[in-house]
């Protein structure tokens, strides 16, 4: 046999040898491509403007922080990414959740369908009216983007019950330092949210009315 033949065949063996491994990694597969097929099994993908979800391991030091609470508020709730953790921890809780994002919406209202004490609001969190003084716990992350964060606060303050208590996010900036140098304020490490696509510098305000 020729050598280029035998360099043919063996080229061939390769290909099949490959093809074989490469099919039985299919064949692995093969049940989650199913399971994604099914409508309540595949990834959403949703996009929201300064959608920016708060990592798991903040959520559950807010959550402790706020601690028990009759009536919650979580505005600007986004994906839930607050919302999950806290219901986990305070199944009595009246919760009510406002998002200004209708992909977000969608979605809060699926994951809280079996969900007895959970009221969501689909509007402007600046734009909510009559709720003064009602929560006795306000949860929250909120955009950050020219110092919105500092409005949806001290909006979010004006909803506070007197013995309440507000855990927030905030960039930690100029504006920032300067609005809650008197508040007790807790300084998240560098690269905190690097995991959700940004390297802001953020802190976590605590505020007791």
């Amino acid at each position: 046999m020729s050598h280029s033949r035998q360099t043919g065949n063996l080229r061939l063996k390769r290909l099949q040898e490959h093809t074989e491994f490469k099919g039985e990694q299919l064949a692995s597969e093969c049940s989650r491509f199913h399971r994604l097929a099914q409508e309540d099994q595949a990834p959403r993908a949703i996009s929201s403007f300064n959608l920016f979800q708060t990592p798991e391991e903040i959520a559950d030091i807010m959550v402790q922080e706020l601690g028990m609470r009759r009536r919650v508020l979580e505005p600007s709730a986004g994906l839930g990414r607050l919302y999950v953790p806290y219901r986990e921890a305070n199944p009595e809780t009246e919760i009510t959740l406002v998002e200004i994002s209708p992909g977000c919406c969608r979605e809060l209202y699926l994951l809280t369908e079996n969900d007895n004490s959970i009221t969501i609001l689909q509007r402007d969190f600046l734009g909510t009216v009559g709720m003064v003084c009602y929560f006795d716990g306000i949860l929250m992350n909120p955009p950050f983007k020219h110092g919105a964060d500092i409005r949806h606060i001290e909006y979010a303050l004006t909803m506070l019950a007197p013995g309440g208590r507000l855990v927030s996010l905030c960039y930690w900036g100029v504006k920032q330092k300067k609005r809650f140098a008197n508040c007790d304020v807790r300084f998240l490490p560098p690269g905190s949210f690097k995991s959700e696509g940004t390297n802001a510098d953020v802190a976590m305000v605590v505020i007791d009315n």
